[in-house]
């Protein structure tokens, strides 16, 4: 797969040299598995045509297996065309495909027409995965500016956007729609977090307005990539007449804790989560056969790009509960405020151990118990024990007549003075000045087999990857903890997570924390807080192992309620869910 890796010693990604190693993470590049280019291909190429008639593209053809599988499929090799930036890969896509045309370029300094006079009849192909970090300036002006090419009504603001904040693969994905004839198809294979990115909706704009998503295909039980870290999926584009298509549901209208409701199949994207492995889904595909007799199928509503993701990853379990459970589940941020925990910008100042905070005699008003991690001792209860935590936060007031009043602070952070000049310090008013809010109750940013929200009986701080909750007037602390730690939290944790990385981390931002759906804990019985108690000392384990604990029985029922009786399929879906992401990951 073309995907961005770090260098990491004399070494760099899967123990290839240096050298090589960075080549390939300038160019976004790895190479993809012959069997998911057979499977891009069935996708792409029309039923019934005479395959050896068609002019297909990949426009950013690597070694070149996208074009070898497509002769394979009886594509003619005069049809098929192909562009890369890499001389070396270029040769080998020469020699993978002798008559096929080639071109050793960069797709965006080349026009529209240069390409493609008549359009493609598939676009097919594995886009470069670079951040846009990673890109020059003079590279990120020559990607926009063929962007505006390309498309005269794509806004500045969301070529910018496209440009400013996307990887590149995005850019890929608008210009091979552009290459592509009226009704004909483009099949990438890029990372499932296009599908989360909040750049993705510029991107679907201009599809929207120019064709259409067709189908979003995943493996759920393979990681294509095996060496690389990230999950992907096949986008399936379908390229229509000039006139705009005019969408029949919005995503401001879909709310994103219920599953959506029926809608005509010509305004819905089918999401396919293939059954059998990758090869085999190919082979019938090609043979004529059809995406439900390989695929679990679903739909989500065309003009609703945030429902894609959730289609993709959730069990059904989840739409199940989602639907049961109605005008109960509310976004999490209807209930508290959430807050990102802290990035000091200079921990050996701010953060401060017990023992040396009491030798500089720093005042204990300016000190507040730290959590540094989710793994640090204790991580693994719900219970957190301040006077354990090993950290002090270090909140100095902001204004030098403020610190004054703290003469032990201020000789401190007198001493450290040098540190001002950070970038990470610099914009500070005043750079001492932590900016950090204590709490008592925390959400994990990250997840693997198991699922603990915190919870202290005085305020602390919280490093950045767990996010403070500050309930929000009316709703009680203690049982908005025990709605968080209950199974049916976890399920909305495993179902709507982003996933994209292959490592198997389940992530979570600020802001999608803020929509989570949780059950109310304003109409969850009061009997769920002293569940809570019950359990919140020992040690949580992970899914598999909470499932037989008689506490955490009593926890789920407290807080289910009426839903109690969804339980065991929820058990079974979020226990199966989290092996198959860590099998995945073990790949």
């Amino acid at each position: 797969m073309k995907h961005a890796w770090g260098p990491g010693g004399s070494v760099g990604a899967l123990g290839l040299p240096l050298a090589e190693s960075s080549r390939r993470l300038a160019l976004g590049q790895w190479f993809t598995p012959p069997e998911v280019a057979d499977l891009a291909l069935a996708l792409a190429l029309p039923a019934g045509a005479d395959r050896a008639r068609l002019r297909l593209l990949d426009p950013a053809c690597g070694d070149g297996v996208f074009l070898a599988r497509a002769a394979a499929a009886g594509v003619g090799q005069a049809g098929l065309c192909g562009v890369e930036l890499d001389p070396a890969a270029a040769q080998a896509a020469r020699a993978a495909s002798p008559r096929a045309a080639v071109r050793c370029a960069d797709l965006f300094s080349l026009a529209a027409g240069e390409i493609a006079p008549r359009g493609f009849d598939a676009v097919v192909g594995n886009p470069p995965y670079v951040r846009q970090e990673r890109l020059a300036p003079e590279q990120k002006r020559r990607v926009q500016e063929r962007l505006a090419d390309d498309w005269p009504d794509l806004p500045l603001a969301e070529q910018r956007r496209l440009v400013g904040r996307a990887d590149l693969a995005a850019a890929v994905v608008a210009r091979a729609l552009r290459l592509c004839r009226p009704h004909g198809r483009v099949a990438l294979v890029v990372s499932s977090a296009l599908l989360d990115a909040g750049y993705g909706e510029a991107l679907w704009r201009l599809v929207e307005r120019h064709g259409r998503v067709a189908t979003i295909v995943d493996a759920p039980r393979e990681r294509w990539f095996r060496d690389a870290a990230v999950n992907a999926v096949i986008l399936v584009l379908e390229r229509l007449p000039a006139a705009p298509i005019a969408s029949t549901a919005r995503a401001a209208q879909v709310a994103p804790a219920a599953p959506a409701a029926p809608v005509a199949p010509a305004a819905t994207v089918a999401i396919a989560r293939l059954r059998m492995p990758t090869a085999q889904a190919a082979r019938r595909l090609a043979a004529g056969g059809d995406l439900v007799q390989v695929a679990e199928l679903r739909r989500a509503p065309a003009g609703a790009p945030a429902t894609w993701a959730e289609a993709l990853r959730a069990p059904g379990a989840w739409f199940d509960l989602a639907e049961a459970a109605g005008d109960r589940l509310v976004p999490l941020g209807e209930l508290a405020e959430v807050r990102r925990g802290v990035t000091s910008g200079a921990n050996r100042l701010f953060y401060v151990s017990r023992a040396r905070a009491a030798a500089l005699a720093l005042e204990p008003a300016l000190l507040v118990p730290l959590l540094r991690s989710p793994r640090e001792p204790g991580g693994e209860t719900i219970a957190i024990d301040p006077a354990a935590l090993a950290t002090m936060a270090l909140l100095a007031p902001a204004g030098a007549a403020a610190l004054a009043r703290f003469p032990a602070a201020r000789r401190y952070i007198d001493e450290h003075a040098g540190l001002a000049a950070r970038p990470t310090l610099r914009a500070r008013p005043s750079w001492w000045a932590l900016s950090a809010r204590p709490a008592r109750l925390f959400l994990t940013k990250a997840y693997a087999a198991r699922f603990v929200q915190r919870l202290a009986p005085a305020p602390v701080v919280a490093d950045q990857r767990l996010y403070s909750l500050h309930p929000r007037p009316g709703v009680d602390l203690e049982l908005l903890a025990a709605v968080l730690n209950s199974t049916f939290t976890a399920l909305a944790l495993e179902s709507l997570g982003r996933a994209s990385l292959g490592e198997g981390a389940l992530e979570w931002t600020v802001a999608d924390a803020a929509r989570l759906p949780v059950l109310d804990p304003r109409r969850t019985a009061a009997g769920a807080s002293r569940a809570l108690a019950d359990l919140a000392r020992r040690p949580t384990g992970t899914v598999h192992d909470e499932r037989a604990r008689p506490d955490r029985a009593r926890l789920d029922r407290a807080v289910g309620g009426p839903l109690a009786h969804l339980l065991p399929a929820a058990h079974d879906a979020l226990c199966a869910s989290v092996a198959r992401r860590a099998a995945r990951a073990r790949q």
